[in-house]
């Protein structure tokens, strides 16, 4: 009886080491597809979609007289806690004209693969004509990607192959008042 117990204490412990190696490289494409790849003209959209997502604001919350005004300069910065660790964080910086505001929006997560956030970014995001960087560290791997059709904008991924194994996808692209 002592024996199955045993094999049972190991098996958990198996299964914890397991799930601490979780891949959120998945996660990380889902994450960006569902706050920057719809392209937010405005910041209380992506703190909207942010926090429906389980991100936390790092600052206070946007106010409306923020994005009045005739030229926004607003950062919005969260993390996304899970089982009490930090996952992942996004920033989306709006600057410019009311009327054609550029957005850099960047999600970023720990425990990825680098070999896995490439394809999941090609076929999830439908991004095409990737062009890899040169990088000065073998252990990490850049790369950009053309999105939509026509529009010009771009989107660039960084991801390191060594412990936390980081990575982030970031949008720039110039949004307009809908």
């Amino acid at each position: 009886m002592g024996r199955f117990a045993l094999a049972g204490l190991a098996l958990l412990a198996l299964a914890d080491a397991a799930g601490a190696e979780e891949d959120n490289s998945a996660l990380l494409v889902d994450l960006f597809a569902k706050i920057c790849a719809p392209k937010p003209a405005r910041p209380s959209q992506v703190e909207h979609i942010a926090t429906a997502l389980g991100f936390v604001n790092d600052g206070g919350p946007i106010t409306a007289e923020m994005e009045r005004r005739a030229s926004i300069d607003v950062l919005y910065a969260a993390k996304l806690i899970r089982r009490g660790e930090r996952l992942g964080s996004m920033t989306a910086y709006f600057r410019g004209p009311d009327d054609g505001v550029s957005v850099s929006c960047t999600v970023s997560a720990v425990g990825v693969s680098a070999d896995a956030v490439p394809g999941l970014i090609e076929t999830s995001l439908k991004a095409h004509e990737r062009t890899d960087k040169p990088s000065n560290d073998d252990n990490h791997r850049l790369a950009s990607w053309r999105v939509g059709a026509g529009s010009g904008d771009t989107l660039d991924m960084s991801v390191w192959r060594t412990p936390p194994h980081r990575a982030s996808i970031t949008l720039n692209y110039v949004a307009h008042r809908r």
